[in-house]
């Protein structure tokens, strides 16, 4: 999966989140950049810049595959670092997507700190369960794919309706339907959005929704208004929460009244709002 351009733009978003992985206190605001290197001809992944002089620079790394020189690397970056801010303090942290991808080289290490975004996230998920970053990266961490498409609608639904700011959310949700398609890259953007559907904040704003409230009146037009919402409703509450019984679907399509199915239409899409977020214990 590619991953890199989607973390650079969740610390860009909220650069106080890489101090939480890090588990270090917050040396206050402060920005997420991008700096390229002509000495070396390289881009850092992630350069933190506090806004106070006396505080310490943060050379970010996002690792995902092995690589033998990738201390050495961060390294040279820190000094070059240093060598545009003379007198402040340089550290430089690798986050690794793969435990197992960690070289430890030596004497760099003792430099360098390396972070495990799995034990990182599994640590915040105890002391604040339900923070963005639990969500937002869950389908990078999912053990299974059953996993992922069991809690993917909860965790999304709580991005979207979370206190963060707009922008923050907005940049949230689009990595994490990113990081969902290319995980799950086997299934269509139908299948995607029929995924989330019923968990989003308001499902009339929402393509699956409109093409649901789309059909309720197509097959109002063709079979008679009350009907053709009805069984509209039907598909509606059959994607929202799976198959129906019979005995349920046989009321609904005997509901007669167009005023009661208005009624029961702002019913099942408002259901969406109500959605709690649930810790995924499970990534």
């Amino acid at each position: 999966m590619k991953t890199d351009k989607q973390i650079f733009k969740i610390f860009q978003a909220e650069p106080q989140w890489v101090y939480l992985l890090a588990e270090e206190p917050s040396p206050g605001p402060c920005r997420f950049e991008s700096k390229t290197f002509k000495e070396i001809e390289k881009r850092t992944d992630g350069l933190l810049v506090p806004d106070l002089a006396d505080r310490k620079l943060v050379v970010l790394e996002v690792q995902g595959y092995e690589d033998s020189y990738l201390y050495q690397r961060v390294v040279i970056e820190m000094a070059l670092v240093q060598q545009d801010y003379p007198g402040r303090d340089v550290q430089g942290i690798i986050l690794l997507l793969d435990d197992t991808t960690d070289p430890k080289t030596e004497p760099w290490r003792k430099v360098v700190r390396a972070i495990s975004l799995r034990k990182a996230i599994a640590k915040i998920r105890k002391q604040h369960p339900e923070h963005p970053l639990v969500a937002v990266f869950l389908p990078l961490l999912a053990k299974s794919d059953a996993i992922l498409e069991r809690d993917a609608a909860p965790c999304y639904n709580f991005i979207r309706n979370s206190d963060l700011p707009t922008p923050v959310r907005q940049t949230l949700a689009d990595v994490f339907v990113n990081w969902l398609e290319q995980r799950l890259s086997s299934k269509g953007k139908k299948e995607i959005e029929e995924m989330l559907i019923g968990q989003l904040p308001d499902l009339r704003d929402t393509q699956s929704g409109k093409d649901l409230i789309a059909i309720g009146k197509a097959e109002g037009k063709a079979e008679g208004k009350a009907e053709g919402k009805a069984e509209g409703l039907v598909k509606l509450l059959e994607i929202r929460f799976g198959k129906i019984t019979a005995g349920l679907k046989k009321q609904i399509l005997q509901v007669a009244s167009d005023e009661e199915l208005d009624s029961l239409y702002e019913q099942a899409l408002a259901i969406s709002k109500l959605a709690e977020f649930k810790v995924v214990k499970a990534t």
